[in-house]
Protein backbone atom coordinates (compact mmCIF):
# COMPACT_ATOMS: atom_id res chain seq x y z
CA UNK A 1 0.00 0.00 0.00
CA UNK A 2 2.64 2.35 1.16
CA UNK A 3 4.30 1.74 -2.52
CA UNK A 4 1.20 2.51 -4.54
CA UNK A 5 1.13 5.89 -2.54
CA UNK A 6 4.37 6.47 -3.39
CA UNK A 7 3.59 5.21 -7.26
CA UNK A 8 0.54 7.46 -7.11
CA UNK A 9 1.98 11.09 -5.49
CA UNK A 10 5.22 10.51 -8.05
CA UNK A 11 2.43 9.82 -11.31
CA UNK A 12 0.69 12.84 -10.32
CA UNK A 13 3.66 15.03 -9.78
CA UNK A 14 5.21 13.68 -13.18
CA UNK A 15 1.80 14.81 -15.13
CA UNK A 16 1.19 18.04 -13.17
CA UNK A 17 4.84 19.23 -14.30
CA UNK A 18 4.31 17.35 -18.10
CA UNK A 19 1.30 18.76 -18.60
CA UNK A 20 3.14 22.71 -17.09
CA UNK A 21 6.16 21.73 -19.63
CA UNK A 22 4.08 21.40 -22.22
CA UNK A 23 1.67 24.09 -21.99
CA UNK A 24 4.76 26.60 -21.84
CA UNK A 25 4.66 26.78 -17.58
CA UNK A 26 6.35 25.83 -14.72
CA UNK A 27 5.58 24.17 -11.76
CA UNK A 28 7.29 26.16 -9.25
CA UNK A 29 6.94 24.78 -5.93
CA UNK A 30 5.66 21.27 -6.60
CA UNK A 31 7.38 18.33 -4.17
CA UNK A 32 10.34 16.48 -5.96
CA UNK A 33 9.07 12.99 -6.70
CA UNK A 34 10.63 10.22 -4.43
CA UNK A 35 12.85 7.35 -5.19
CA UNK A 36 11.73 4.40 -6.43
CA UNK A 37 12.95 0.64 -7.70
CA UNK A 38 13.91 0.21 -11.22
CA UNK A 39 10.49 -1.52 -12.46
CA UNK A 40 8.49 1.07 -10.69
CA UNK A 41 10.11 3.67 -12.49
CA UNK A 42 9.24 1.70 -16.10
CA UNK A 43 5.74 1.82 -14.78
CA UNK A 44 5.90 5.08 -14.01
CA UNK A 45 7.52 5.99 -17.93
CA UNK A 46 4.41 4.19 -19.37
CA UNK A 47 1.72 5.50 -17.43
CA UNK A 48 3.50 9.21 -18.02
CA UNK A 49 3.47 8.31 -21.50
CA UNK A 50 -0.43 6.97 -21.44
CA UNK A 51 -1.63 10.71 -19.86
CA UNK A 52 0.35 12.54 -22.29
CA UNK A 53 -1.50 10.40 -24.88
CA UNK A 54 -5.23 11.24 -23.29
CA UNK A 55 -3.89 15.05 -23.16
CA UNK A 56 -3.25 15.01 -26.65
CA UNK A 57 -6.73 14.05 -26.94
CA UNK A 58 -8.47 16.50 -25.10
CA UNK A 59 -6.08 18.85 -26.46
CA UNK A 60 -7.45 17.79 -29.83
CA UNK A 61 -11.17 17.98 -28.65
CA UNK A 62 -12.72 21.73 -27.93
CA UNK A 63 -15.74 20.36 -25.57
CA UNK A 64 -12.68 18.32 -23.34
CA UNK A 65 -10.73 21.53 -23.53
CA UNK A 66 -13.44 23.45 -22.76
CA UNK A 67 -14.50 21.10 -19.55
CA UNK A 68 -10.96 21.25 -18.20
CA UNK A 69 -11.00 24.93 -18.35
CA UNK A 70 -14.23 24.58 -16.33
CA UNK A 71 -12.10 22.26 -13.87
CA UNK A 72 -9.30 24.89 -13.76
CA UNK A 73 -11.68 27.38 -12.25
CA UNK A 74 -12.57 25.06 -9.29
CA UNK A 75 -10.42 26.96 -6.76
CA UNK A 76 -11.35 25.74 -3.10
CA UNK A 77 -11.43 22.03 -2.24
CA UNK A 78 -14.61 21.23 -1.18
CA UNK A 79 -15.93 22.47 -4.55
CA UNK A 80 -12.90 20.33 -6.17
CA UNK A 81 -14.06 17.48 -3.84
CA UNK A 82 -17.58 17.65 -4.83
CA UNK A 83 -16.58 17.35 -8.95
CA UNK A 84 -13.96 14.46 -7.90
CA UNK A 85 -16.61 12.24 -6.88
CA UNK A 86 -19.52 13.19 -9.80
CA UNK A 87 -16.44 11.44 -11.96
CA UNK A 88 -15.99 8.38 -9.78
CA UNK A 89 -20.12 8.29 -8.81
CA UNK A 90 -20.44 5.08 -10.77
CA UNK A 91 -17.37 2.98 -10.64
CA UNK A 92 -13.86 3.46 -10.46
CA UNK A 93 -11.55 2.62 -13.57
CA UNK A 94 -7.99 2.74 -14.72
CA UNK A 95 -9.57 4.78 -17.40
CA UNK A 96 -11.16 7.20 -15.31
CA UNK A 97 -8.02 7.77 -12.98
CA UNK A 98 -5.52 7.90 -15.41
CA UNK A 99 -7.85 10.46 -17.11
CA UNK A 100 -8.52 12.36 -14.01
CA UNK A 101 -4.49 12.28 -13.28
CA UNK A 102 -4.34 13.96 -16.77
CA UNK A 103 -6.99 16.85 -15.73
CA UNK A 104 -5.47 17.65 -12.80
CA UNK A 105 -2.34 18.07 -14.40
CA UNK A 106 -3.86 20.08 -17.34
CA UNK A 107 -5.55 22.21 -14.70
CA UNK A 108 -2.42 22.80 -13.21
CA UNK A 109 -0.91 24.32 -16.08
CA UNK A 110 -4.00 26.35 -17.27
CA UNK A 111 -4.08 27.97 -13.55
CA UNK A 112 -0.30 28.72 -13.41
CA UNK A 113 -0.70 30.24 -17.16
CA UNK A 114 -3.69 32.61 -16.73
CA UNK A 115 -2.71 33.67 -12.91
CA UNK A 116 0.64 34.68 -13.03
CA UNK A 117 0.47 35.81 -16.68
CA UNK A 118 -2.59 37.98 -15.78
CA UNK A 119 -0.51 39.01 -12.48
CA UNK A 120 2.49 40.24 -14.70
CA UNK A 121 -0.31 41.86 -17.09
CA UNK A 122 -2.03 43.53 -14.58
CA UNK A 123 1.42 45.29 -13.13
CA UNK A 124 2.35 46.19 -16.54
CA UNK A 125 -0.97 48.00 -17.04
CA UNK A 126 -0.68 49.47 -13.76
CA UNK A 127 2.96 50.83 -14.52
CA UNK A 128 2.08 52.04 -17.90
CA UNK A 129 -1.31 53.86 -16.59
CA UNK A 130 -0.38 55.11 -13.21
CA UNK A 131 3.12 55.40 -13.40
CA UNK A 132 5.22 55.61 -16.45
CA UNK A 133 4.27 59.12 -16.89
CA UNK A 134 6.14 59.64 -13.22
CA UNK A 135 9.07 58.08 -14.26
CA UNK A 136 9.40 59.18 -17.42
CA UNK A 137 9.29 63.21 -16.13
CA UNK A 138 11.90 62.17 -13.50
CA UNK A 139 14.40 60.97 -16.29
CA UNK A 140 13.33 57.13 -16.78
CA UNK A 141 15.03 54.62 -14.67
CA UNK A 142 18.88 54.74 -16.55
CA UNK A 143 18.97 58.27 -15.04
CA UNK A 144 17.54 57.78 -12.07
CA UNK A 145 20.50 55.49 -10.67
CA UNK A 146 21.76 58.05 -8.57
CA UNK A 147 18.31 59.17 -6.61
CA UNK A 148 17.41 55.04 -6.09
CA UNK A 149 20.92 54.97 -4.37
CA UNK A 150 19.70 57.54 -2.00
CA UNK A 151 16.31 56.77 -1.83
CA UNK A 152 15.26 56.76 1.98
CA UNK A 153 12.56 54.24 2.89
CA UNK A 154 11.90 55.90 6.22
CA UNK A 155 10.92 59.10 4.33
CA UNK A 156 8.59 58.04 2.60
CA UNK A 157 6.86 55.25 4.90
CA UNK A 158 7.94 55.46 8.43
CA UNK A 159 6.58 58.52 9.91
CA UNK A 160 4.04 57.92 12.25
CA UNK A 161 1.27 60.06 10.48
CA UNK A 162 1.75 57.79 7.45
CA UNK A 163 0.68 54.08 8.93
CA UNK A 164 -1.74 53.35 6.48
CA UNK A 165 0.81 55.02 3.91
CA UNK A 166 3.14 52.07 5.23
CA UNK A 167 1.32 49.32 4.65
CA UNK A 168 0.09 50.10 1.18
CA UNK A 169 4.00 50.34 0.09
CA UNK A 170 4.96 47.46 2.39
CA UNK A 171 2.17 45.45 0.24
CA UNK A 172 2.62 47.01 -2.92
CA UNK A 173 6.61 45.93 -2.43
CA UNK A 174 5.94 42.66 -1.59
CA UNK A 175 3.70 42.14 -4.79
CA UNK A 176 6.62 43.55 -6.82
CA UNK A 177 8.90 41.27 -4.96
CA UNK A 178 6.32 38.06 -5.62
CA UNK A 179 5.63 38.80 -9.08
CA UNK A 180 9.81 39.60 -9.71
CA UNK A 181 10.20 36.35 -8.03
CA UNK A 182 7.74 34.46 -10.47
CA UNK A 183 8.97 35.90 -13.23
CA UNK A 184 12.37 34.89 -12.85
CA UNK A 185 11.25 31.42 -11.75
CA UNK A 186 9.45 31.27 -14.91
CA UNK A 187 12.37 32.84 -16.98
CA UNK A 188 14.63 30.05 -15.27
CA UNK A 189 12.11 27.03 -15.49
CA UNK A 190 11.98 27.60 -19.22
Amino acid sequence: MASDEQFSKNLLLRSVKDQAQRAGTCALSLPEPLPMSEEQEQLLDQMAELIRNIGDIVDRDKKLKNMVDGFARVVDKPSFLRLVDKVFVDDITWGKIATFICVVGKAVAKILADYVSGIVSWTLDYFKDNLLNWICNRGGWINSISSLARYSFERDFCSSSRLISLSSGVLFISGVLLGGLIVWRLNRCA
